[in-house]
């Protein structure tokens, strides 16, 4: 993980000049704030459910809507649909779970990288063997760090290369829960005031 670190500090020095020079690009009110509306995707082919295939491999999309100052802290409401692939004797798609959550972020480094984290519920969406649809559990997002473009100044596509989700739908006698590594890529619109 030190190399994308790296890697997104030696692209820093590298545009620094280039982002300064464009006064656009950052509002130099502090009281200035702006407001970023993403839609994303992600899938995670890595999980501790190895041993169950029907939740291994898993993806989805969603949308955030958040409030960010000038000097890139926010916070966000992040809404997700999460399905399931199963993969033992029919491929077949499962609906998963539905999350809600809200969470903080900062963007640094220039606007290149961003670290967030997120808590919420998470809704199981469709029948299991052992849980009913609507059962309502926990929701954990840790992403440390997204790489960030701006190809216009109120536009970034952000990739998120890898990060720690909590899905546990179901938190019972029979707990349903399962930690994904995902791979997530979102373009996000911020409207500036």
């Amino acid at each position: 993980m030190g190399w994308l670190f790296a890697l997104a500090l030696s692209a820093t020095t590298g545009h620094a000049a280039a982002q300064s020079s464009d006064a656009g690009d950052v509002p130099s009110d502090a009281a200035a704030f702006e407001i970023p509306l993403a839609i994303e995707g992600h899938f995670s082919v890595l999980s501790n459910q190895s041993n169950r295939s029907l939740l291994a491999v898993t993806f989805g999309g969603g949308v955030r809507v958040g409030w960010r100052r000038a000097d890139g802290l926010g916070v966000f409401v992040l809404l997700e649909q999460n399905a399931w692939l199963g993969t033992e004797l029919f491929r077949s798609v499962v609906p998963g779970v539905f999350d809600a959550a809200v969470g903080v972020e900062k963007v640094w480094a220039d606007g290149l990288i961003r670290t967030s984290g997120a808590f919420g519920m998470s809704i199981l969406t469709g029948d299991t063997e052992l849980h009913r649809a609507g059962s309502v559990g926990l929701y954990l997002d840790a992403r440390p760090a997204s790489l960030r473009w701006r190809p216009r100044p109120h536009v970034a596509v952000e990739l998120s290369p890898l990060h720690l989700t909590l899905v546990a739908p179901a938190l019972g006698r029979t707990p349903l829960r399962q930690i994904e590594y995902r791979t997530s890529i979102a373009v996000e619109v911020g409207l500036r005031r």
